[in-house]
């Protein structure tokens, strides 16, 4: 069995994906919740992800906004959120 593997979507950096990158909200007005992939920054290396939450500022709550080095360039409402692909990526 075979997966796609995908490179880190930072600009320049040759690694290869360790995380898929998803964005997650929860509107407790409407009792929405949106969780899709983030398509201004999809993947991340292990490098990117921590420099990413490390960078990130404002305050970490869900309906809130975060200004993230990497991801949300929109900044939408909301967290980042990292799916781990490295360990669909073994075998």
């Amino acid at each position: 069995m075979t997966h796609e593997t995908h490179r880190c979507s930072v600009g320049g950096c040759p690694n290869l994906a360790a995380y898929e990158v998803m964005l997650y909200d929860f509107d407790p007005e409407e009792g929405a919740v949106r969780f899709e992939r983030d398509e201004t920054c999809p993947y991340l290396c292990l490098e990117h992800a921590v420099d990413n939450e490390r960078g990130a500022e404002g305050i970490r709550s869900v309906h809130g906004r975060l200004a993230y080095p990497h991801t949300n360039d929109e900044r939408l409402r909301g967290i980042s959120i990292y799916l781990d692909l490295r360990s669909i990526n073994i075998a």
